[in-house]
């Protein structure tokens, strides 16, 4: 079977290996899985065959037992319980590690299939600590307590025997149990992270987006009316999410072809940028569901803006590249420092001013804003300019100083992916 190899965890009741496989679900998300076992007992309320368990009868999953096809399994309660070949199997074949914690009698039962695990065993210092953990549990009876220690006991004599674990975890130290079964799982780890990186890669195949960043008045909004006017049906621009309420006529989701919110500091308004093309909607959502998707990693960037938070997902941007589209992201220059952050790869172009004279000339004579809001403008300009030369952050600085020549400049460095697009669309 391909994928990468499982992981057989092991060890007394009390060691810590729910501590340390949280742990690692924790830093290694979508990285790990778990099997689902099959039953013999009948589903409880709310529980769903194929997801809580894979629900069977005793005759056809004895007769799987017999053929071999579990790699372990036990009876409790009256009821059989296990974990096929093929439960694994499809752990693997979504490209994660599977991982099984069984006991000692497990191990030796898996030891005679064909899984090829890594074998793990996660032990106590010692009996005198473990007793100690599991009366500070106060979950257990006396008895039930002396049959996890007895348990122990047997569990910690086998461990040692030759042959049996790749690695035996002593855990007296968290942390430093943590680091030991990191080591020896980080083969796998990493062959599990290149896969989804290589998978995401290829999900993401498309045009290369561009990224446009550069101070208000420097003239991003004239070069994207061209670059649009001259390449129908070439560009497109994603779908910001928004926890504000819909406005009358607005739908959710829509707005490919239209221009996006331009976030960070400016906040432009779609007007502002290009009238010419339909307003762009949102993905409408919640605050909760969207914090939740920004902790998680699933925005480009973001920003709040009156009580309401604003954000570009990877996804909306993946939905125009999979219409074989540029997605054109305007951001200021903390955006631009965000995506360096994603797997994104697009093409970082600064459309600067001459100067900061030339660009106050510029705002002033828009004669649309205030005094107050000229120099925000012009101060957050400043930083811009100076910041944008920063060796990497950017593919090409364009200064506009004169029109045309700063629309040659553009073309040029996004020719390659326009003839792209082109070509996609005359086949």
């Amino acid at each position: 079977m391909e994928g990468p190899r499982p992981v057989v965890l092991s060890g007394p009741s009390g060691a810590g290996k729910s501590t340390l496989m949280k742990m690692l679900l924790r830093d290694y998300d979508g990285v790990f899985g778990f099997s689902v076992s099959h039953t013999t007992r009948s589903p409880r309320p709310g529980e769903v065959d194929g997801k809580d368990y894979h629900f069977s009868n005793r005759e056809a999953m004895q007769e799987d037992i017999d053929d071999g096809t579990y790699i372990e399994n036990a009876e409790f309660s009256g009821n059989l319980y296990g974990t096929s070949k093929s439960s694994v199997d499809e752990v693997r074949a979504n490209g994660l590690i599977c991982i099984l914690d069984v006991d000692i009698q497990g191990v030796r039962n898996i030891k005679q299939t064909d899984l090829d695990p890594i074998y793990v065993s996660i032990q106590p210092p010692s009996m005198e600590i473990l007793e100690k953990r599991l009366r500070d549990r106060n979950t257990e009876t006396e008895e039930s307590l002396q049959k996890r220690l007895e348990a122990a006991r047997v569990d910690m004599e086998l461990s040692n025997e030759p042959g049996v674990f790749d690695m035996l975890i002593v855990n007296d130290d968290l942390e430093e149990a943590y680091e030991k079964l990191q080591s020896v799982l980080i083969e796998e780890i990493t062959k599990v992270q290149s896969t989804k990186k290589e998978r995401c890669n290829s999900i993401m195949s498309g045009p290369r987006p561009v990224v446009i960043s550069g101070p208000s008045g420097a003239g991003k909004s004239t070069l994207l009316k061209k670059l649009l006017k001259d390449y129908k049906g070439v560009f497109g621009f994603s779908v910001s999410h928004t926890t504000r309420d819909p406005r009358p006529g607005e739908v959710d989701g829509k707005g490919l072809f239209g221009l996006p919110m331009l976030l960070g500091a400016t906040l432009l308004p779609v007007a502002d940028v290009l009238s010419s093309v339909s307003s762009a909607d949102y993905h409408f959502t919640n605050r909760e569901a969207m914090q939740e998707d920004i902790d998680k990693g699933e925005f480009i960037e973001t920003d709040e803006f009156s009580g309401n938070l604003y954000g570009t997902s990877k996804s909306a941007v993946q939905d125009v590249r999979a219409k074989g589209l540029i997605c054109i992201l305007d951001v200021d220059i903390a955006g631009v420092r965000h995506i360096k952050e994603t797997n994104l790869d697009p093409i970082y172009i600064s459309i600067q001013p001459p100067s900061i004279e030339v660009l106050e000339e510029r705002l002033r004579g828009r004669a649309t804003e205030t005094e107050e809001k000229i120099q925000s403008r012009l101060e957050e300009a400043r930083t811009d300019m100076e910041e944008c030369n920063e060796p990497g952050l950017f593919d090409i600085v364009i200064v506009n100083n004169d029109l045309d020549e700063a629309y040659e400049k553009l073309q040029s460095v996004l020719k390659e992916e326009i003839t792209k697009v082109q070509e996609v669309i005359k086949s």
